[in-house]
């Protein structure tokens, strides 16, 4: 590729990416916009094929690795999947899971659409409970932004407050199914014992009404985690990309894998990146006045600890030693249980999206004496499952799976992960590098007690509600769920108030590189309950603002 010089390179097309893509270009802004994987295909979003049918299509061993660990959860996704035999990765402590998807759009193509907003409290909680920075900014700072992606993106929830959850400007939810109304009741009987306690629905992304052309309202057409091919759930392919396309000023380059940042050696300032051709190998440089990194919690360090130089020997905008540090992602459990008053219940299509229920943090009144800060929120869904209790062979098997089929209640927990120092990613030690020539990522991970001590109390109240709606055959996690299960990764190039405490300030502009950003969950100062997305996308859209208003001063010089 010519080096031509462009306003902005955006590295990454995901949430975040995809928001910066959109906003730069429908400024004004020229973008060139690299994306590691392929454009997504219509025909892979979606699917409605069996496994006994694609058996027949891929054969066994091609559908074995794309359904068992490490790989993606289904065939529908593989092709879009990085597998360890192509960039692999080694892991320290509790070990990791790194489920990798690359192509226009990023994980928005394949992520359940789960949206809450932060609240005002998230954003102060490192100064009430006293551990770790604060940060730099405030929900006041976010909320246009959140308000401006409710309006043209769309997203379901209650119209309610609650003092975890702000409610924004959202579409109305589904409804609830048989066996999540008799968990709902069950909530609010506990509510005595527990004031904040709600089981109500999820903020989602997902458009319940109609939103414009090609984007038709939710009709419950499949598994939200394998696509949505009529775009009623956010999409960054389909809900961003055609209009920042249209305007002619976005060069988009996918297969396009960003090895490093070039440095200019006379200013400090950020000069472009390399990359290599995903297909062909072929190496590449491509000049602009501002870099953004969007290449995801645990590839933007690895860019940046790989942009080596005389002045960045430790690699770029890492002086404060903060680059890859400081890895979180959420303390899972869940509780699952089969209500009796549901068995024997005629089966029936129970429409409804994934994850359609959420019961949001309600532990601060009782935390305190449970020995643990932040806390957990959970989801819930019901129905369509099979209860391995069940027992006997042939017709009474049958019989008891069917009549089980409908009472299945499952509870999901994710708790806030605190920040310690066996956590981490780094470049591997060995020196190893992948078929790109990028040096492959070491990802340690190790509990805090305090994850632990969430993790026991989401197991504890699941069960309290469960047993209060009077399910039975009880089922707990025995563990917490492996590192890196949740995907909601965030925190390795955190936004601080002070340079030595992390790598970007209020705007996701590095401390040390005036002109260069990061926009993705790297910069998350802490990790919260909730699903790190849509504050993803607030904070990229807050500091492509930023960066439009700073090439109209000329201001974006060295720190």
């Amino acid at each position: 590729m010519k080096a031509q010089a462009y306003d902005v390179i955006v590295v990454g097309s995901g949430c975040g990416g995809s928001c910066s893509v959109h906003r730069l270009v429908t400024s004004g802004a020229s973008v060139l916009n690299l994306e590691y994987g392929p454009e997504y295909e219509e025909q892979d979003l979606g699917s409605f094929e069996q496994y006994y049918d694609a058996y027949a299509r891929l054969g066994y061993a091609a559908l074995k690795r794309a359904t068992e660990r490490p790989g993606p959860g289904s065939w529908k996704r593989s092709k879009y999947f990085v597998y360890d035999d192509d960039v692999p990765y080694t892991t320290g402590g509790e070990g990791w899971y790194w489920r990798r998807y690359r192509g226009v759009g990023g994980r928005s193509m394949f992520w359940a659409g789960v949206a809450p907003r932060m609240s005002p409290d998230d954003f102060r909680e490192p100064e009430l409970d006293g551990f770790g920075p604060a940060w730099p900014l405030t929900y006041t700072d976010l909320e246009p932004y959140y308000d401006w992606i409710d309006d043209h993106l769309g997203r379901v929830g209650v119209a309610e407050d609650h003092p975890s959850v702000p409610a924004g400007r959202p579409q109305p939810p589904q409804g609830f199914r048989c066996g999540e109304r008799i968990v709902q009741h069950a909530c609010n009987r506990l509510r005595g014992e527990f004031p904040l306690l709600r089981y109500t629905h999820t903020p989602k992304m997902i458009a319940t009404r109609e939103m414009g052309p090609g984007r038709a309202p939710c009709h419950y057409l499949g598994n939200c985690m394998e696509g949505c091919r009529n775009a009623a759930k956010f999409e960054a392919k389909y809900h961003l990309y055609p209009a920042a396309q249209a305007t002619g000023r976005l060069t988009l380059r996918p297969d396009a894998v960003v090895t490093d940042v070039i440095m200019d050696p006379d200013t400090g300032l950020a000069a472009g990146v390399r990359f290599t051709d995903r297909l062909t190998l072929e190496q590449h440089e491509a000049r602009a006045g501002v870099v953004v990194l969007a290449a995801s919690t645990l590839d933007t360090p690895r860019i940046l600890l790989n942009s080596t130089s005389a002045r960045f020997p430790d690699g770029v905008a890492n002086g404060s030693g903060h680059v890859g540090q400081h890895l979180n992602d959420h303390v899972q459990a869940s509780v699952i249980g089969y209500l009796p008053q549901l068995y024997g219940h005629r089966t029936y299509n129970d429409d409804g999206y994934t994850f359609g229920v959420m019961i949001p943090r309600f532990t601060q009144t009782y935390q305190r004496s449970k020995g643990f800060i932040r806390g957990w929120e959970g989801r819930s869904g019901s129905g369509k499952g099979i209860d391995r209790q069940v027992e006997g062979f042939g017709s009474r098997l049958k019989t008891g799976i069917r009549d089980h089929y409908q009472a299945r209640i499952s509870l999901l927990g994710f708790g806030a992960k605190l920040d310690n120092p066996g956590t981490f990613v780094e470049l591997d030690p060995s020196g190893r590098r992948d078929r790109y020539g990028m040096p492959i990522a070491r990802i340690h991970s190790a509990y805090h007690d305090n994850d632990l001590k969430i993790f026991e109390d989401i197991k504890a109240r699941f069960t309290d509600i469960l047993e209060q709606a009077g399910a039975e055959h009880l089922t707990s996690s025995a563990a917490p769920a492996q590192p890196g299960t949740s995907e909601h990764e965030v925190g390795t190039c955190r936004m601080t108030k002070d340079p030595k405490d992390g790598v970007c300030d209020g705007f996701g502009r590095t401390h040390e590189v005036s002109n260069l950003f990061v926009a993705d969950g790297s910069v998350f100062t802490q990790q919260t309950d909730k699903s790190p997305t849509l504050t993803i996308m607030a904070l990229a859209l807050r500091q492509a603002d930023f960066i439009v208003d700073s090439l109209k001063r000329g201001d974006l010089r060295s720190a």
